[in-house]
């Protein structure tokens, strides 16, 4: 029988974290809630580590340590600048450090001539390859992560539009450089920056619409 190390562990501290808490063993006082958050933290924090990604552990540290935030001592903390610290954070590390995966996993490839392709990414990173032959209109809602997103194999028969919906979020859009790019995104504590030069005439034409909150965008020309 195969051996499922990782909920094993997960499920041992839980049950670490009940006994320790039915028993006062541990000096923190604990609930339902704080147990199911904790374990789901841990679990995210140790598939971040596999994964050698800097955004699920810190980001699972951040949200325990939010958690018992009164048995700490900081009651009066706020949630929202504690995430930002800890994106800026994530963010900074791996700018700098620039780990390096085991593995490169793409995720949701088309292949199809599907026009309308809807992209979430949450808690982590995410790299994305679009391959269409007729790109109408993208969506995108990305939450605490970092996303790449590859055009270069898809085609604009007239124009496209990606309409983004980011909150503490760093996006990186590769488009061929004979596209028109034009961004009218709302940017709140961000921005939107284009890397290398566009050598089209004015089509086929991408427009770039949403808002991002606490994050940037950024458009590279290949």
């Amino acid at each position: 029988m195969k051996r499922n190390w990782f909920w094993g562990i997960i499920c041992i501290l839980g049950a670490i974290l009940i006994f320790g808490n039915l028993f006062g063993f541990l000096p923190f006082t604990f609930s339902l809630w704080k147990i199911i958050g904790t374990l789901i933290c841990l679990s995210v924090i140790i598939d971040g580590i596999k994964e050698r990604s800097f955004y699920s552990p810190l980001f699972g540290i951040a949200i325990i340590f939010y958690l018992f935030r009164e048995d700490l001592g900081f009651e009066e903390i706020s949630l929202w600048l504690l995430l930002l610290a800890t994106w800026l954070l994530a963010w900074g590390l791996t700018s700098i450090i620039h780990p390096k995966k085991r593995h490169i996993e793409i995720e949701d490839i088309e292949y199809s001539t599907n026009s309308i392709i809807n992209i979430t990414s949450s808690f982590g990173e995410k790299v994305q390859y679009i391959q269409t032959n007729d790109l109408q209109y993208v969506t995108i809602d990305s939450k605490f992560s970092g996303l790449k997103l590859y055009f270069d194999q898809a085609t604009i028969q007239n124009q496209a539009t990606i309409e983004v919906d980011g909150n503490f979020t760093g996006i990186e859009l590769y488009v061929p450089k004979e596209w028109s790019v034009q961004s009218r995104v709302r940017a709140f504590f961000g921005g939107v920056d284009e890397k290398g030069q566009p050598s089209s005439s004015g089509y086929p034409t991408l427009n770039i619409t949403g808002r991002v909150h606490f994050g940037g965008i950024e458009i590279h020309y290949i």
